[in-house]
């Protein structure tokens, strides 16, 4: 089990985003406490398969109805160990809920029937993606971004792996989603909610730079694109 969980925990793909970096440690928080509840369990099982097996000599295993310390024990360490993880994971969704502060960067995402347009703050560019083409923008790293997501027609969700967060754009609702990327690169998205025949090609891709990159990218683009 020890061994299974480290191999699909390295499978899961390296954060890029401080809110991410939580995330990521609560997985491997979850994990841990998985990998010990299951050493526990499985140790005494066996300790009680090999202390208490029947054998010719030893006759009929003792009768007792209660063990009043031995109960309290394994009611304690469970719900401490629950209790601990609640209170580790309401601090790490309250970091990824946060509102971004007057410094970042908004961005309206548009999810539609089946790609993405991108609007910049500003009389900045529009992006807004093609079945063929899928949209590429451009983002600085070190800062607050916020995401404010909206969809026309149904349910579609922003997710890009490497963000290790998601969020659903929903018909009538502006949702938002405040991040920062603190590794440069380029990074692919996916719409993560079945939305329709062609959902599997509603990708777009985010390229990562420092502010002066992104800054320079911005009044290449003009006032749209």
């Amino acid at each position: 089990m020890v061994v299974v969980t480290a191999v699909l925990a390295g499978c899961a793909p390296a954060p890029v985003t401080v809110q991410g970096q939580g995330v990521s440690s609560l997985y491997w928080l979850f994990m841990a406490g998985a990998a010990l509840v299951f050493v526990v369990v499985a140790g005494l099982i066996g300790w009680s398969i090999v202390r208490y097996r029947a054998t010719p000599d030893n006759g009929p295993p003792s009768d007792f109805h209660t063990n009043v310390r031995l109960e309290l024990v394994w009611w304690a360490l469970p719900t401490l160990l629950v209790i601990g993880l609640f209170a580790v994971s309401a601090r790490v969704l309250a970091d990824v809920d946060r509102h971004g502060d007057a410094s970042a960067l908004t961005v309206q995402v548009e999810a539609f029937q089946w790609q993405w347009r991108f609007s910049y703050p500003d009389g900045g560019p529009t992006i807004t993606g093609q079945l063929d083409q899928p949209p590429q923008v451009v983002l600085p790293i070190g800062r607050e971004i916020t995401f404010e997501l909206t969809s026309p027609d149904v349910i579609h969700s922003f997710y890009v792996p490497e963000f290790l967060i998601k969020r659903d754009a929903v018909p009538g609702i502006r949702n938002a989603i405040t991040l920062t990327i603190d590794r440069p690169g380029t990074y692919t998205g996916q719409c993560a909610e079945f939305c329709g025949l062609l959902h599997s090609d509603m990708r777009f891709s985010i390229r990562a730079v420092d502010q002066g990159a992104f800054d320079a990218w911005l009044r290449q683009q003009g006032g749209g694109s």
